[in-house]
């Protein structure tokens, strides 16, 4: 069927534009495709780095039943090695360093406590590092120890673990028998464990019993 004359101005014009800008609709569009497959495919390796890194948690769990430490270490060095970006890789850390603490190898339970504290993709779990570390450190108690322990805590806290924070500072001036300054720092973790009801009534009462053997309230 013959096009009238507006019709075939429509399609001139068309061919025109698409002559002048068509490689760059096409460019745009192939940018647009890529992106998107990108995205889904960084989101299918996240969920896939995820579940096998739970299967090998699991596989950690299951050592300590069995008080197999040497497999312990291993599955947790797996974590950190293949799957440092998941939360497992954390959490294996903290088991293994509480397994090694457990059989006074405090060398090898720093080990996995710097790694988490330095490397944990989630924040609570760099806190939780962190603390037990300066904890271990401060129960270690040489001068060594007490320095390392002290350039910790001289850094920003986590968001939210303001107050045990505060409460670690107190057990490191506790060790050097500066008893003033512990309770300072007691009564001061205190106040805000008192106005933060998120913390579980354990960490209050643990504060109390601190407190109550450098002078009380």
């Amino acid at each position: 069927m013959a096009l009238d004359l507006e019709e075939q101005e429509q399609i001139a014009n068309l061919k025109s534009f698409w002559n002048r800008f068509g490689k760059y609709i096409i460019g745009v569009a192939t940018v647009a495709l890529f992106t998107y497959a990108a995205f889904s495919g960084w989101n299918w390796y996240q969920r896939s780095q995820a579940a096998e890194a739970a299967k090998l948690y699991e596989t950690l769990l299951g050592t300590l039943t069995k008080n197999e430490r040497d497999k312990t270490y291993l599955a947790a060095d797996d974590l950190q090695k293949k799957f440092a970006g998941t939360t497992y890789a954390a959490m294996g850390s903290l088991v293994a360093a509480k397994i090694a603490a457990d059989a006074n190898d405090g060398a090898k339970a720093q080990t996995y406590l710097k790694w988490a504290a330095n490397k944990a993709s989630d924040d609570a779990y760099r806190a939780l590092a962190q603390l037990r570390l300066v904890g271990l450190l401060i129960d270690q108690g040489t001068d060594a120890t007490m320095s390392e322990a002290d350039q910790i805590l001289k850094g920003k806290a986590v968001k939210g673990f303001e107050p045990l924070w505060i409460e670690r500072r107190g057990d490191w001036f506790l060790a050097q028998k500066k008893t003033a300054d512990a309770r300072t720092q007691y009564l001061e973790a205190w106040k805000l464990l008192e106005k933060d009801k998120s913390f579980p009534e354990d960490s209050k009462r643990l504060l109390k019993v601190k407190i109550d053997a450098v002078g009380g309230m």
